[in-house]
């Protein structure tokens, strides 16, 4: 199951999504579509949910104990930090403003 999620660059993954998404759309009627878009969602909140509840145990812990398990590194932001992402952002609007 390891290779079932491509290395392919997020842009490009969620593209993709969108693409067979549009292609469905054309072979199923309305209610196939309700039908199909619902188990969809209900499997992608199956997945979510499992990722977050094991980051959160991972996070506390500090540990990763099997193939389910991925920690996560949630360095708390100081506002030093916080302040160099604002100013970053700043200049960007500046920049988008005054091409």
């Amino acid at each position: 199951m390891k290779n079932l999620v491509p290395s392919t660059p997020a842009p490009i993954f969620t593209l993709s999504a969108t693409v067979v998404g549009f292609l469905l759309i054309d072979d199923l009627t309305p209610a196939e579509q309700n039908s199909l878009g619902n188990w969809f969602m209900l499997l992608a909140q199956v997945l979510c949910t499992n990722a977050a509840q094991q980051q959160l145990i991972n996070n506390r812990t500090g540990t990763s104990t099997n193939q389910n398990t991925h920690i996560i590194n949630d360095n708390n932001l100081t506002m030093n930090d916080l302040s160099n992402i604002l100013s970053k952002m700043q200049n960007e609007i500046n920049n988008m403003k005054n091409p």
